[in-house]
């Protein structure tokens, strides 16, 4: 399956965990921490915006070949989210060992920021994308870093959190999270952040047999509580929402309460192979195989646990993307694509149609009301609400987008991701 957040729920015992803000906690950025090049991020472009865009030019730049990272398959298509955020004119891209923020109308890098500590992840290594705040005032990113012995107190693998400065492109602020398992300095771990709340940015450690979950306070700068036995794979409401083992076969989805230390809120579920997908702000998608028949599962939990809707049967490759508005559009390999009330889980439509000639139509992201998309006419945009056509040539597909700008790979060898200008 493509574009899915699996969490690993092979955990071993690990020794308890002090999480504290590292020394001198959230601080500015001295000398060895300042962006690689001095020119501010473009955060107010002259180009018109569009909100939200219903055509794109025929023409774009391209995007430098970390803003695809590892995403794109061999045979040219997207296979895992991409590392990026868009906000204004600007893409937000994280590596390994950096994150640049790239002028979408040029192409060019306008900032580079850098951890101040030593990356101890591979180079070449899967990251996920920057977060923003909602606010939209600065981007999160997670480094997986060394923290230097001294004296008789060894290096150790520590998260270093950065805070980028959307305005200016300049790291606002940093904070040390210390205190991970011996496991988290293993080549294969990846750290990201899940998601953000109005106060608390939830992050999540992870290498494949072990996972953990840490979260920090946005206001104060300062860590909170940490969960060692699971890795958050999204967030819905004030639930963290992961995947626990209940022994070496069983698993269980499980509810965390950002807001009470991480307490247990709920368990659901009784499977295996079990994944969880980011349905947007209230809904998540889980698909699995149920332990005790061997059905197939697929339903979307609200953040209380209670089930918004049964998929089940229909949810082979189920994907889903929020359009950051008020719909939630799913599909699945059959293909069906359908539209859910962001909120309550509602279906509100469905391709293809009975009794209808119209196809289901390959989502490639949505946005403020719009689902972009693929048929075998090219590019299409229809109405998240309604599913109705809004533009036929739209000119580009986007797999990520704003009001300046759609992300679309090129066109020749999908190997390149082109910055399309929003016209309408």
């Amino acid at each position: 399956m493509r574009s899915i957040l699996k969490v690993s729920a092979a955990l071993s015992a690990t020794a308890t965990l002090v999480l504290v803000a590292g020394c001198g906690g959230a601080t500015e950025p001295g000398a060895d921490h300042k962006p690689k090049s001095k020119k501010p991020a473009a955060s107010a472009p002259p180009r018109k915006s569009y909100d939200p865009p219903q055509k794109f030019a025929t023409k774009g730049v391209p995007l430098p070949q970390a803003a695809a990272g590892d995403s794109i398959s061999m045979g040219g298509t997207i296979r895992k989210p991409l590392p990026l955020a868009l906000h204004g004119a600007g893409a937000y891209v994280a590596a390994a060992d950096s994150l640049q923020v790239i002028d979408t109308g040029t192409g060019k890098a306008t900032s580079t920021v850098r951890p101040r500590h030593k990356s101890i992840a591979e180079k070449d290594a899967e990251t996920s994308a920057p977060v923003l705040t909602q606010d939209g005032r600065q981007a999160l990113v997670p480094f997986l870093v060394e923290f230097p012995g001294k004296g008789t107190t060894p290096s150790r693998p520590g998260i270093e959190l950065d805070a980028v400065d959307t305005a200016t492109g300049k790291a606002a602020w940093t904070l040390d999270l210390d205190g991970l398992p011996s496991w988290a300095g293993q080549p294969a771990t990846r750290a990201r952040v899940v998601a953000t709340t109005k106060s608390t940015a939830v992050i999540s450690v992870g290498n494949g047999e072990h996972g953990a979950t840490y979260t920090v306070d946005l206001d104060s700068r300062k860590a909170t509580w940490h969960n060692d036995k699971a890795a958050a794979a999204t967030v819905i409401g004030d639930t963290a929402v992961a995947v626990t083992s209940k022994d070496s076969v069983r698993q269980q989805v499980i509810g965390l309460d950002i807001t009470h230390d991480g307490k247990r809120s709920w368990s659901k579920l009784d499977g295996y192979e079990l994944i969880v997908r980011p349905a947007g702000p209230h809904l998540v998608a889980i698909t699995g195989t149920d332990y005790d028949t061997g059905d197939s599962i697929g339903v979307l939990l609200k953040p209380d646990g209670s089930k918004a809707a049964d998929l089940t049967g229909d949810s082979s490759s189920l994907t889903c993307h929020y359009d950051d508005a008020s719909v939630t559009v799913c599909q699945t390999e059959e293909p069906r694509t359908l539209a859910l009330d962001a909120t309550t889980g509602k279906q509100l439509w469905s391709l293809p149609e009975k009794g209808s000639n119209r196809v289901a139509p390959t989502v490639t992201t949505a946005w403020h009301g719009v689902v972009y998309g693929t048929t075998s006419n090219g590019p299409v945009a229809l109405d998240a609400k309604t599913g109705a056509d809004r533009s036929t040539s739209p000119g580009a597909a986007p797999v990520a987008v704003n009001e300046y700008t759609g992300l679309a790979l090129d066109q020749a060898e999908h190997r390149t991701l082109i910055a399309y200008p929003a016209t309408g």
